[in-house]
């Protein structure tokens, strides 16, 4: 990449502001990019060719994004469908998954990715997991997924 860029959801308008790092820390603003009507968590490819957002109004979806390596502009590459509203996304330490939390559903789900950055329709798991999972993590080693959860006090880890 020829710089460094912050990416931040706007719920309230749906859209993606870009922004680019100066040397001394500013953020000079870029383009804008039109997501869901309600746009929410983003996280973005160990490899940051892509961006990935979280829809949190019905129908849930991801919108997944290509990353300019050169001006760190958003292409929009696909939507594909959610099982739920996440206020947390990841991916693992390849890329080729993404995971989801959903506070009000309980649950966590595993979606694949495919090499071109798009997101598969179906999940390849939706796990219930106790009251209001609130992350989804996976550990250095891609071997183990944490997933705490606010309102049963627990940490769920599962094997990837």
């Amino acid at each position: 990449m020829s710089g460094t860029y912050v990416y931040v959801s706007n719920a309230a308008d749906g859209d993606i502001g870009s922004y680019r790092m100066q040397p001394d820390g500013a953020l000079q603003p870029g383009a804008r990019v039109k997501s869901a009507d309600v746009v929410g968590p983003l996280a973005v490819s160990p490899d940051r060719r892509f961006l990935y957002a979280a829809g949190r109004s019905q129908p849930f979806s991801v919108h997944a994004y290509a990353i300019d390596a050169a001006t760190g502009a958003l292409k929009p590459l696909a939507v594909s469908p959610l099982p739920a509203s996440f206020p947390y996304i990841s991916l693992d330490r390849s890329g080729r998954r993404l995971f989801g939390a959903s506070y009000h559903s309980h649950l966590i789900s595993v979606n694949a990715v495919g090499a071109d950055g798009r997101v598969a329709a179906a999940p390849l798991q939706v796990i219930p997991v106790g009251r209001n999972a609130h992350s989804i993590r996976c550990d250095e080693s891609n071997r183990y997924v944490y997933v705490p959860t606010l309102g049963s006090d627990q940490i769920f880890q599962f094997a990837f």
